[in-house]
């Protein structure tokens, strides 16, 4: 098959009329989306034999991130929480138990959730060279769906089966090879 350029919909389409295109439709490369990324055309994947921009992001980018990004929050909450485990250790009771786990919480919201919101990714994904965004349209994700993805995400982590499906159901997902974390809230993971 030829290439053709970015926009181009094949004569035998039934979407050839002109005007009549749909915003995204499956192709024997990958699905086109046209207007998303660059403002001109671009998809997830490949039209016709082309390279676009940007690409979904590596399965194994992905997985390195969630882990360095974990390494990281942990780290920092652990680090910063010492002062309340200390008091707690001394007698501080039921105060120091809640602040903890306020801490936790806000710690876990201002660096998954606020930092997808604010800037499409963690400290982790930045790491990896991948963010996260919106399908349809691509674009960088709100406050409370990142809130969504993430706490879909630590749900489903203990949840037997659906801790183990959640993460792996990007292997075999088409087109946007989203986790089922991805799928609840419509974003993808693109490389940056």
């Amino acid at each position: 098959m030829s290439a053709q350029p970015h926009g181009h919909i094949p004569a035998s389409h039934p979407y050839s009329t002109p005007g009549q295109a749909p915003s995204a439709y499956p192709t024997g490369y990958g699905t086109y989306a046209p207007d998303h990324l660059t403002g001109a055309g671009s998809a997830y994947g490949a039209y016709a034999g082309q390279p676009v921009s940007p690409p979904l992001a590596n399965i194994g980018a992905r997985l390195g991130a969630r882990l360095l990004d974990f390494v990281i929050w942990y780290v920092g909450y652990f680090l910063t929480a010492i002062p309340l485990m200390v008091w707690i250790d001394s007698g501080g009771g039921a105060a120091a138990q809640t602040l903890l786990v306020t801490w936790l919480v806000t710690t876990f919201v201002l660096y998954f959730p606020f930092s997808l919101w604010k800037f499409g990714s963690t400290v982790g994904k930045r790491i990896c060279k991948i963010r996260v965004v919106r399908c349809q349209p691509a674009q960088r994700i709100g406050f409370w769906r990142a809130t969504g993805r993430e706490a879909f995400f630590i749900v489903a982590a203990v949840i037997p089966v659906l801790g183990l499906l959640n993460p792996l159901w990007c292997c075999w997902d088409k087109p946007y090879q989203q986790c089922l974390h991805d799928k609840i809230v419509d974003t993808a993971v693109v490389a940056r």
